[in-house]
């Protein structure tokens, strides 16, 4: 049994399939190695026939072969070829294989003519020099004696290494065919786990889209109460004002992203309604663009910058009980990469806050959008909270109409407030 090893640096157990067709081929191919052997002795024996001891002989040649086939090819090629070693490590375990290899067939090979030696007298011609060479040359002269080193080798070698060639391509290609499966799931199971989790964001987004029309319609509907209360006529223009926004929402904020002006026009209505309520010179100061036609090539998500307006109004003008006010900036950069640019400052009461029912789930809301909708580093969220003030600033990158990507690779780098 080998290993294989994954992109992931894990080690894995790989050993292939023993099944029919690869027990029939082996014994075709056995089969058909014990016939040559045989034939080859037989013409190696013609000048002494001995039918014993050209049994023995290719015998001892056909076991000795098939037993090196199983040693070299399952024992040894997965120990020097394919274990994760270095370099270094896999050529000292090449040679340390070699060694004992040949050893073992200097033993073998000085067994086999010591037998023939002492049980037959007559030897044949092919034997008689091999005995003569081997049981008279000391021990050393199997490490350096060409002959001797050329007959074991070539001996034994020549037959083994057919089978061992075809053995490493077979396994070569199998383990190539295990490699690749293993590639082919790590894949699919990366596309389920990017289609989960794509589909856990847009869960995600629905849930917080579906929380941000009831949170603006509880500040919308308190404004109008608050006129209605005080009999001021100008409810029913704040009403119709409110439909309209109203319509944008339901029918316009469906998706991810929506074109830069719809979303400008929703925020100006926003605050016009408010200043309807607060009518006071000076108390709300506004630094807005004017849409302009090239502001339609770029596209934000909806109602996003709208809850840290509302959050102005709610916790400024709202809650101040004289005094109050509330300044709102905002910038667009539209060159190859929009950027847009808000800035929210409110002062506060010194009064302590109040726990409101909703929890500030507004602006819980947009942070949790904001982590979805952009990778971290792509956006800028600051907020400043001072003993008179509150300040938000945040810069987000604008999506083209062109853009088929939801996330963006540039960040800006702003101060904070």
């Amino acid at each position: 049994m080998s290993s294989l090893q994954n992109d992931s640096g894990i080690v894995m157990p790989f050993q292939r399939p023993v099944t029919w067709g690869r027990i029939v081929c082996h014994i075709v191919y056995w089969g058909i190695m014990f016939a040559v052997t045989y034939s080859q002795f037989v013409r190696a024996f013609q000048d002494k026939p001995n039918s014993t001891l050209l049994h023995i002989v290719n015998t001892h040649q056909f076991l000795t072969t098939v037993l090196s086939f199983a040693a070299l090819g399952y024992c040894a090629m997965p120990y020097v070829l394919y274990e994760s070693v270095p370099t270094w490590k896999r050529g000292v375990r090449l040679i340390g294989v070699l060694l004992l290899y040949y050893g073992c067939l200097c033993i073998n090979t000085y067994v086999l003519l010591s037998y023939a030696q002492t049980h037959f007298t007559a030897l044949p011609m092919y034997l008689e020099r091999r005995v003569e060479l081997f049981m008279t040359a000391p021990w050393y002269a199997y490490l350096f004696n060409p002959v001797i080193l050329f007959f074991i080798y070539g001996q034994f070698i020549s037959y083994v290494i057919s089978p061992l060639l075809i053995k490493a391509v077979r396994d070569g290609y199998a383990r190539n065919q295990a490699r690749l499966a293993i590639e082919q799931e790590r894949r699919r199971l990366e596309v389920d786990n990017l289609a989960l989790e794509k589909e856990n964001v847009m869960k995600d987004l629905l849930f917080l889209r579906q929380q941000i029309n009831p949170h603006f319609l509880l500040n919308a509907f308190n404004n109008i109460y608050a006129l209605i209360y005080r009999k001021d006529n100008r409810a029913a223009d704040t009403l119709a004002n409110l439909s309209t926004l109203m319509r944008y929402t339901l029918y316009r904020t469906g998706q991810d992203f929506v074109p830069l002006t719809d979303e400008l026009e929703f925020i100006y209505g926003y605050i016009d309604m408010e200043r309807i309520r607060h009518n006071k010179p000076g108390v709300i100061t506004c630094q807005l663009p004017a849409i302009e036609p090239e502001m339609a090539n770029w596209k934000i998500p909806p109602l996003l910058l709208v809850t840290f307006i509302e959050n102005a109004f709610k916790h400024g003008l709202n809650a101040v009980y004289s005094d109050g006010w509330v300044r709102i900036a905002l910038t667009t950069e539209l060159n190859e990469s929009g950027w847009l640019t808000l800035t929210v400052v409110n002062n506060r009461t010194d009064t302590p806050k109040q726990t409101t029912p909703d929890g500030g789930i507004g602006l819980q809301n947009v942070k949790r959008r904001l982590a979805l909708l952009f990778p971290q580093h792509t956006y800028e969220l600051v907020l400043a909270e001072q003993p008179d003030q509150f300040a938000v600033r945040l810069a987000i990158p604008l999506k083209g109409n062109k853009d088929t990507t939801m996330y963006h690779d540039k960040a800006h780098t702003m101060s904070s407030c």
